[in-house]
C-alpha cells in the first residue's frame, strides 16, 4: 500500500510541472496504457504513477473548464448563490465565496468583495447580487503568495466585487443548511462569551474552523513561533476530540453496560465525534487526514485486526487524493502528512522503554522525555518544506511548542469543546468552560507574542540561491538517520548554512533592475554589488493590505536583504507610495528621498531635486527632474532617475506627463538609453513622440495592472515606443521583469516571471 501511494502521488505531482494541460483526447490513451502496466506485475508501480497523473489531470481540467468565460470578463451580471464559509472583514471590504446556482455560464464558485455593506451576508445564506466578474488573476513575482494557485485549488472560477444596486438582496425563503446553522450558532455563542479579540479569534478557529477573524499580524506571529498548526482544526484537534470522546464514553457507559464490550462502543462514538468535528471544520485537509486515520484504526480495532501505522497513513493519503485530487497542491496536505510520517519514523528509530511494568507516573514521565527529541525531529524533518514554501525557519518552535502544547492539549481544546456541548440547562457551566479556554488562549498568545517580537526569533531564508535545495535536504538528516549516526551532525551544519546562504552578489560594474508586478502601480528594486535601492512601493488597497507587505518585503527577503541603502518614492500617489509603511516595518532604511512629503512615514525625508547624484559600485545615479524651483502637478513633479553603467544607461520616469517630458527635452539632459520604464503606466498623456525618439530604448517596460479600468498602456503609446525601436514589455502580462546592465556587456534579460515559471493553472491572457 505504501509503495502504491507514493507512486500515485509521484504521478500527480509530476503534472504540476506542466505549463499547460495535455490535450483532453490523450487521456483515454494514457489511461489504457496505465491499465496495461498494472496488469503486468513488474510495471505495476509505473502504472500507478500514470494513474495518479491521470486523476490529477482530469480534476485539473474540470476546474479549468469551470472558469469564467472570456465573453463575461469584466461584465456586470446577476448571480444567485449560497455563502460558503464565514465572510471575512478586511479593512473596508467584506470578502466571501459564493456557491452559485446559475447554470453552466457562471463558475460554480466565485470570490467576491463587497464594499459599504448595509447588511452583512452570513454563512449558508442565499443571496441574489449584481456583481462584476473577472477571471482568476494574481501578481506574478519570484516569491510571495501564489494567489492564482490558491484560487485554483479552492475551485474558484472567478473573482469580482458586488456592484451597488437596489436589487441586491437576501433570499430569505431559501433554507440554510443544518451544518451552516450549527457553525454559525456556535460562532455566535463564542463571540458572546469571549468578545472580539485575538484570543476569541483563535477560539473560533479551533472549534468551528472559522479563521476569518485571525489578522495577518497574528498569522505572522504564529509562523515565526511555529504554532500555526494550533490555530486551525488539524489532526491534533481531531485526535484530542476522538480520544477524549473514547475515554468519556468508556467511563460514562461503564455502570450501564456491565456485560457489553465497552471498548467497541466507545470506539464507535469516538469515530462519530471525529467525523462530526471534521465536518464542523469544513473538512480541511489536515482534519480529513486525522479523521480518516481515526476511522481506519477504529475499523481495524472493531474487526480485531492489527494495523501498521504507515499503512494507515498511506491509505488516508490515497483517500484524500482520490476524493479531492487538487488538495495535494496545498501546503496543508504536504505538511500534515509529512509531519505524521516523520513522527512515525522517529518512533520506530527511537525506542524508549521503562523496565518492568510501568505505572502511570512512569508512563507520563516517559512521554515527557519524548517531547523534546520529537520537537527537534519535526523542526529538522520539516525544514526543507518550511524553507522552500515559506522562506523561513521557526527555530524556536520546539521550545514554544513544549511550553504551549501541554496547556493546549490538556486544557484549551477539551474545555472549549466541552463548553460548546454543554447547552440548554447546562449553558452557564458551558459558558464558564469557554471562558476558561479563552483565558488559556490569552496566556498562550501572551507568550507567543513576546517570543515573536524578539527580533532574533525570526530567521528568513534567502530562497533565491540555487544551492538552497540540496542544503535544506541535508538538514532533514536529523529526522531520517537513527540516533547515534555520525551523519546526523551534518543536519546542524546544513541548517546553519541554509540560514547564512545568500544569492550571488551582482557582479562589479553591473546593475540589476527588477520591475515587480504590483498590479496598477509601480515598485522597483535596483541592486549593485553592495548596495540596494527601492524605487516606489506599489499601491495600498481598501482591504487594508498593500504591496509593500505582499510583494516587496517577501522579494527582499528571498534575496537576503534586510537593509535598504535608499528608498526613493517618485511621488506621493497611492499607487506608488501605498506600501511605504509596511516596507519600513520589514526592512531597515538608511535614507529616504521622495517627490512629495510622505505622511505615512514618520522619519526624515529628503525631497528629490535635479542635480542630486551618487556613485555606488561603479554605477552612477542622477536625478534629472524635477528642478529645484519646479511647480507642477503631482504627476509632473515625479522624480526621474537615470542610472549609468559605463556607456549604458536606463531611465526611470515615475508618472511624468508630456509637460515634464518637454521640460526634460528642453534641458538637453536626455540621451538615448538602453532601458526605460514607461511614464505613467503607458497613459496617453505621457510618452510623447519626441520623448520616445530621443530615448530610443532597446526595452520599454510598462508597470500596469491586468485589465485596468484606464486601459493602460494605451495602444498608440505602445506603437510609439515600438516605432522608436523598443521591445515593449508589460508587468500585467509578463509578471515581474528583470534586467542586468553591465559596463562591459550592456543590457541582458534575466527573466519575465509569468512566462518563465508558468504552470497550467496560471492565466495566460495577453500571451
Amino acid at each position: 500500500m505504501l509503495q502504491i501511494c507514493l507512486a500515485v502521488l509521484a504521478g500527480a505531482y509530476a503534472l504540476q510541472l506542466f505549463t499547460s494541460l495535455p490535450r483532453a483526447g490523450l487521456l483515454v490513451v494514457v489511461l489504457a496504457a496505465a491499465v496495461f502496466c498494472i496488469i503486468i506485475r513488474r510495471l505495476r508501480l509505473a502504472g500507478c504513477v500514470v494513474i495518479g497523473f491521470c486523476v490529477a489531470w482530469h480534476a485539473s481540467a474540470e476546474l479549468l473548464h469551470d472558469r469564467l468565460p472570456d465573453d463575461l470578463q469584466g461584465s456586470t451580471v446577476e448571480i444567485t448563490g449560497r455563502v460558503a464559509g464565514f465572510p471575512e472583514q478586511r479593512g473596508e471590504s467584506l470578502r466571501f465565496v459564493l456557491q452559485t446556482s446559475d447554470g453552466d455560464r457562471l463558475p460554480s464558485r466565485v470570490r467576491l468583495a463587497w464594499y459599504d455593506v448595509a447588511e452583512q451576508p452570513a454563512i449558508g445564506e442565499t443571496w441574489r447580487l449584481k456583481v462584476r466578474l473577472r477571471q482568476p488573476r494574481g501578481f506574478a513575482n519570484p516569491v510571495g503568495f501564489d494567489y492564482e494557485q490558491w484560487l485554483f485549488r479552492q475551485g474558484i472560477g472567478a473573482t469580482g466585487y458586488v456592484v451597488k444596486h437596489p436589487e441586491n438582496r437576501l433570499l430569505a425563503d431559501v433554507p440554510v443548511a443544518t451544518s451552516a446553522v450549527l457553525r454559525r450558532s456556535m460562532a455566535e455563542r463564542i463571540s458572546s462569551v469571549a468578545g472580539d479579540n485575538d484570543a476569541a479569534a483563535v477560539l473560533l478557529a479551533i472549534t468551528v474552523g472559522a479563521r476569518h477573524r485571525i489578522s495577518q499580524q497574528q498569522w505572522e506571529q504564529y509562523a515565526i513561533t511555529g504554532t500555526s498548526h494550533l490555530m486551525a482544526i488539524s489532526g491534533l484537534h481531531i485526535g484530542l476530540a476522538a480520544g477524549g470522546a473514547f475515554v468519556l464514553f468508556w467511563i460514562g457507559l461503564a455502570p450501564f453496560c456491565r456485560w457489553a464490550n465497552l471498548r467497541d462502543r466507545a470506539a464507535l462514538m469516538a469515530a462519530l465525534v471525529a467525523v462530526v468535528y471534521a465536518a464542523v471544520s469544513g473538512f480541511a485537509v489536515p482534519a480529513q487526514r486525522a479523521m480518516l486515520m481515526a476511522l481506519l484504526v477504529m475499523g481495524a480495532s472493531l474487526m480485531r485486526r492489527q494495523t501498521q501505522p504507515e499503512m494507515v497513513l498511506a491509505a488516508a493519503a490515497m483517500m484524500v487524493f482520490l476524493t479531492e485530487p487538487i488538495a495535494i497542491l496545498s501546503p496543508g496536505f504536504k505538511l500534515s502528512f509529512a509531519a505524521v510520517a516523520i513522527l512515525l519514523w522517529s518512533a520506530r528509530q527511537r525506542c524508549f522503554t521503562v523496565p518492568g511494568q510501568p505505572v502511570f507516573g512512569q508512563q507520563l514521565l516517559e512521554g515527557m522525555k519524548r517531547l523534546p527529541p520529537l520537537q527537534l525531529t519535526l523542526l529538522f524533518g520539516l525544514f526543507p518544506m518550511t524553507a522552500l514554501i515559506f522562506g523561513r525557519v521557526a527555530w524556536l518552535a520546539p521550545l514554544v511548542n513544549l511550553l504551549v502544547l501541554p496547556v493546549f492539549n490538556l486544557l484549551t481544546v477539551p474545555t472549549a469543546l466541552l463548553g460548546l456541548l454543554l447547552d440548554g440547562p447546562l449553558r452557564m457551566l458551558g459558558d464558564g468552560l469557554l471562558r476558561v479556554s479563552w483565558l488559556s488562549v490569552r496566556g498562550m498568545l501572551w507568550l507567543i507574542s513576546g517570543v515573536a517580537t524578539w527580533r532574533p526569533a525570526r530567521i528568513d531564508i534567502a530562497t533565491a540561491s540555487p544551492m538552497l535545495i540540496p542544503v535544506v535536504l541535508l538538514a532533514a538528516l536529523w529526522a531520517i538517520l537513527p540516533p547515534g549516526w555520525p551523519g546526523r551532525r551534518v543536519a546542524w551544519i546544513a541548517g546553519l548554512c541554509a540560514v547564512l546562504l545568500r544569492p550571488a552578489a551582482v557582479p562589479p560594474d553591473c546593475l540589476d533592475l527588477t520591475v515587480l508586478d504590483v498590479g496598477q502601480g509601480q515598485a522597483m528594486v535596483l541592486r549593485t554589488q553592495r548596495r540596494n535601492l527601492v524605487i516606489d512601493t506599489g499601491p495600498a488597497f481598501r482591504s487594508g493590505g498593500d504591496t509593500g507587505q505582499l510583494v516587496l518585503a517577501p522579494y527582499l527577503r528571498t534575496l537576503g536583504i534586510d537593509r535598504l541603502d535608499l528608498l526613493l518614492i517618485s511621488h506621493g500617489d497611492l499607487d506608488h507610495a501605498g506600501g511605504v509603511a509596511s516596507l519600513a516595518q520589514s526592512a531597515r532604511i538608511a535614507q529616504v528621498i521622495s517627490g512629495d512629503y510622505l505622511d505615512r512615514m514618520a522619519r526624515p525625508q529628503l525631497r528629490c531635486r535635479r542635480g542630486q547624484a551618487w556613485l555606488w559600485d561603479g554605477v552612477r545615479f542622477a536625478i534629472l527632474h524635477p528642478a529645484h524651483a519646479a511647480k507642477s502637478s503631482r504627476n509632473d513633479g515625479s522624480c526621474v532617475v537615470e542610472a549609468t553603467v559605463g556607456t549604458y544607461r536606463l531611465l526611470l520616469t515615475g508618472d511624468i506627463e508630456t509637460a515634464a517630458e518637454n521640460a526634460l527635452l528642453a534641458t538637453s539632459s536626455l540621451s538615448p538609453v538602453n532601458l526605460v520604464v514607461v511614464p505613467h503606466h503607458g497613459s496617453r498623456t505621457s510618452s510623447g513622440a519626441h520623448f520616445a525618439d530621443r530615448l530610443s530604448p532597446e526595452v520599454a517596460i510598462v508597470s500596469a495592472g491586468f485589465g485596468n479600468r484606464w486601459g493602460f498602456p494605451d495602444e498608440e503609446v505602445v506603437r510609439r515606443w515600438q516605432a522608436a525601436g523598443a521591445k515593449v514589455l508589460n508587468t500585467a502580462t509578463s509578471g515581474a521583469i528583470s534586467y542586468r546592465l553591465c559596463a562591459s556587456t550592456g543590457l541582458h534579460a534575466i527573466g519575465e516571471h509569468r512566462v518563465d515559471v508558468r504552470r497550467y493553472w496560471h492565466d495566460t491572457a495577453g500571451h
